[in-house]
């Protein structure tokens, strides 16, 4: 008895991914060509996808995958139902794949290794047929017990298809425009939201800074930020995976980060996960360290020599003070109840001192990164 050779792909998933980007775009597209655009329709259409992204990145990514924060049962309900509606899988399968993504980043183990190519990392890993072991959901005991997660295993296409299709059909015969509605507010925005998320695992491995891990193929993209709500600031994420924040600066566009801090403020969320400073000065100077020993290696006798003293010199410095900021947070948590005012005030300040030394070498190290591509020797840094 002959056995079925397994297909090497899942072809549900495969129609299922073909048809909905082509009802999106070109169906959309067809119906705006015979009947116009009313304003409801891209109302619509951008609230759903906020709404989704949001089940995504602060549900799905932030809340359930990497416990980043906490917040209280109604507020998990929540987003699982937005993020059903961007028919990404349930909660458990998705944060299954991505804890496993994070633990064997770029091994045969990583769901959507970048190491597999563009393609595999985008879309290709879904429309292929795993083996059963490495399809298989472990590593979230600690979600299976969550009210919200044992619900949507057992409804989640049903609040997909209710809140993501139904709802904006419902929406459109308000105003007369039912196939409308569902062309933007479901197959449009759906294509949207699943490409905009399949964009970190593909495009951020290729586009983009190292700022904080020079070693990964993870990298930070402001622009895919744009279009992923804060998710494109891939290379710090993968540094520093249980952080809320992707975006760290104040101005990095990261919507999640800042509905999660705003509603830290009333108790909503708690317990938000953050990377201490002394920690990502660390790593933002030893990837340009390591930057900067690769653009060593392909250099001249010369230039090694001229720069060696002067780096070896920073890197001590650089080592002492992250010492220095480390022992003191250490103390810092250990006794804070106990510290006056004073002493709070003097922490906050040598805070700002180990800051601005750090900034001061950071910004020697890329000078001379800069000289060492240029292969120019100068004579101010060797000496300052």
């Amino acid at each position: 008895m002959t056995s079925i050779k397994k297909s090497k792909y899942n072809w549900n998933m495969v129609v299922f991914l073909t048809l909905i980007p082509i009802i999106g775009i070109i169906g959309t597209a067809i119906y705006v060509y015979y009947n116009g655009v009313v304003w409801q329709e891209p109302v619509i259409m951008f609230t759903l996808w906020f709404l989704s992204g949001m089940g995504i990145t602060m549900g799905y990514h932030r809340l359930f995958a990497h416990k980043a924060y906490k917040t209280n049962v109604f507020v998990e309900w929540i987003l699982m139902i937005l993020g059903s509606t961007a028919f990404e899988n349930t909660v458990l399968k998705w944060s299954s794949d991505h804890r496993k993504h994070h633990t064997e980043a770029e091994t045969e183990n990583d769901p959507y290794s970048i190491t597999e190519g563009f393609w595999h990392a985008h879309i290709g890993w879904i429309l292929k047929n795993t083996p059963a072991e490495k399809n298989k959901i472990k590593g979230v005991k600690d979600l299976e017990k969550k009210s919200a997660i044992i619900f949507q295993n057992k409804y989640y296409f049903h609040i997909g298809i209710l809140v993501g299709v139904i709802f904006p059909l419902i929406i459109g015969f308000t105003y007369g425009r039912p196939l409308g509605a569902v062309l933007w507010g479901a197959f449009l925005r759906i294509t949207l939201v699943h490409h905009a998320t399949f964009f970190i695992n593909s495009l951020c491995h290729y586009v983009g800074g190292r700022t904080y891990d020079f070693t990964s193929t993870a990298r930070d993209s402001w622009f895919v930020s744009l279009f992923t709500f804060g998710e494109g600031y891939h290379n710090y994420h993968h540094k520093f995976q249980w952080d809320y924040r992707n975006g760290i600066k104040w101005f990095a566009f990261d919507p999640s980060k800042w509905i999660i801090k705003a509603l830290s403020y009333v108790g909503i969320t708690y317990d938000l996960k953050v990377a201490q400073d002394h920690l990502i000065w660390e790593s933002k100077i030893n990837s340009l360290k390591a930057q900067l020993n690769e653009r060593l290696q392909d250099s001249s006798a010369n230039i090694k020599s001229a720069y060696n003293d002067r780096l070896n010199s920073l890197n001590i410095k650089a080592k002492g003070i992250i010492e220095s900021w480390k022992n003191m947070e250490i103390k810092y948590l250990k006794d804070k109840d106990n510290f006056s005012s004073k002493m709070i005030e003097k922490f906050q300040n040598d805070k700002i001192k180990y800051q601005n030394e750090l900034k001061s070498i950071f910004r020697n190290f890329k000078a001379i990164l800069s000289n060492v591509k240029k292969n120019r020797v100068s004579t101010s840094l060797i000496n300052s």
